[in-house]
């Protein structure tokens, strides 16, 4: 069953929120009380959307405009620009043909004419392609069929003026007015294309800047209500925060964690929250035909002391059952990782850095009722007389047994002490004067204790001759290598 669920995450920054910034925190229990604070803000958080998305809007709606106002004031550069160069080519080219027409013989007149008009439209395309936008293929098209007709007009006037016989000053000045009052009908039909242009250009843009004024006004409404939401919810995740750094709390999630993964593990166990009542440990789980066991949880941010192992001990004496005692992120004091000891008949396991991990969890539950299960058994045949020591009643009888053993040594070395001490006193018990004079007559045992290099020094045993043996300047001159 516990195979089908997993957390993990592979995310640096939320790897380094949970292991760097906040170690205390639980990843588990943050996304717990996460989704408990989504469920209870989805419907507000729903009807809006998100502040990141509101502000987005709100700048793209201000580029928009900007961009809006540019094209705008660009288009109108652009005509007055189009308008001052047309009127400036047409002026130039009129006085070109004035003094072409005024200074040249008849035969040399037409190709200067033609240079002229040549001259004139490429000046009139390379301005319509440096103010005219790419994009608009249609304004391009027609003022393109505007100049290409001009064109027509000024050379076949040319070709007609310049086919007469004689020309005259009255001829020249006819042909000269009406070439400029085509080309400024022309110059004029041009400029009414690209204002024309302009003003649906325009009216598109102002109608593009008044959806975008209105939508901008439902969105900033939108964005101060996304806001207030944004802020509450900011303020319910700060105090959920707070909550998380309290033990009380922290110690609730996870038991609320830990009863989950109970039942996952037990579906068919009851499994019952008693952590508000007194001297029952934290969870109840009762199976059919298994032991009870009373489950203590601890998620503290360092080892559990000493006195919760007591307080553990105290509730699984009271209620007379088997007992867990999960250590979520640390270790226990004075207790090893999955030791088990046996209390009153009861099975007790304690589990460090538990983690809420099914598998470890479930282990434990596993020796519980293994070893359970063999102690009633033996209970039952009443093969051997099982009887329990306390821990408290085998700490007391260990420390007796230290303060025995240390009595033991001192008394050996007292007893060793005083033999010394005695053994000394009885040879210093002599009558060297009597012993003397007596040597000098009969034969005593202490003249075995005389040096045979020196024959002068006695000792009072064996130990004390070698000594001397070791040192006698006699000896080394008789035989220096003993």
């Amino acid at each position: 069953m516990s195979s089908e669920f997993c957390l993990s995450t592979s995310n640096e920054k939320i790897w380094k929120f949970f292991k760097e910034r906040h170690p205390g925190l639980n990843f588990e229990e943050f996304i717990f009380l996460f989704i408990d604070l989504v469920e209870k803000l989805t419907e507000n958080v729903s009807a809006s959307l998100n502040t990141t998305m509101f502000m987005s809007l709100f700048e793209n709606v201000k580029q928009l405009q900007t961009q809006v106002d540019n094209i705008s004031r660009l288009q109108t550069d652009n005509n007055s620009h189009l308008a001052l160069k047309l009127s400036e080519f047409k002026r130039e080219y009129i006085e070109d043909v004035k003094l072409i027409l005024s200074t040249n013989v008849s035969d040399k007149i037409a190709p200067l004419i033609r240079e002229q008009n040549g001259i004139l439209m490429d000046k009139t395309n390379l301005l319509l392609n440096d103010i005219l936008p790419k994009s608009n293929d249609q304004l391009s098209k027609q003022l393109s069929i505007s100049i290409k007709d001009m064109q027509k007009t000024i050379v076949d006037d040319t070709h007609k003026f310049l086919s007469n016989s004689s020309i005259s000053p009255q001829s020249l000045q006819e042909f000269v007015n009406n070439l400029d009052s085509k080309l400024s009908s022309s110059l004029l039909s041009s400029q009414a294309l690209y204002t024309a242009a302009e003003k649906r250009l325009d009216t598109s843009i102002r109608e593009i800047k008044a959806s975008s004024d209105a939508n901008l006004g439902v969105i900033k409404e939108l964005s101060s209500s996304n806001q207030q939401i944004s802020s509450s919810l900011t303020s319910s995740v700060s105090e959920m925060l707070k909550k998380m750094e309290n033990s009380s709390s922290k110690g609730k999630i996870s038991e609320n964690i830990l009863f989950g993964a109970l039942h996952s593990l037990y579906p068919c166990a009851q499994i019952d929250s008693v952590g508000t009542t007194k001297e029952t440990g934290d969870i109840m789980l009762c199976r059919k035909d298994k032991p009870r066991i009373l489950v203590e949880n601890k998620n503290w941010d360092k080892n559990v002391v000493q006195e919760e192992v007591k307080k553990f001990l105290h509730d699984v004496e009271t209620q007379n059952c088997c007992g867990l005692f999960l250590a979520q992120n640390y270790g226990i004091a004075n207790k090893e990782d999955f030791e088990i000891n046996i209390h009153n008949g009861n099975v007790l396991v304690y589990v460090h850095k538990a983690n809420n991990d099914p598998d470890k969890i479930k282990v434990a539950v596993s020796i519980i009722d293994h070893l359970k299960s063999r102690l009633d058994q033996i209970d039952d045949k009443s093969e051997v007389d099982v009887d329990v020591i306390s821990k408290e009643r085998l700490d007391n009888i260990n420390q007796e047994y230290i303060a025995f053993a240390n009595q033991k040594l001192a008394m050996i070395k007292y007893v060793k002490d005083f033999q010394t001490k005695l053994v000394k006193m009885i040879d210093d018990v002599r009558m060297p004067s009597l012993e003397e004079h007596l040597n000098t007559r009969y034969a005593t045992s202490s003249s075995k204790f005389t040096c045979q290099y020196c024959d002068t020094f006695q000792a009072k045993n064996q130990q004390a001759l070698s000594a001397h043996h070791r040192g006698c300047a006699k000896k080394k001159l008789i035989d220096p290598d003993l």
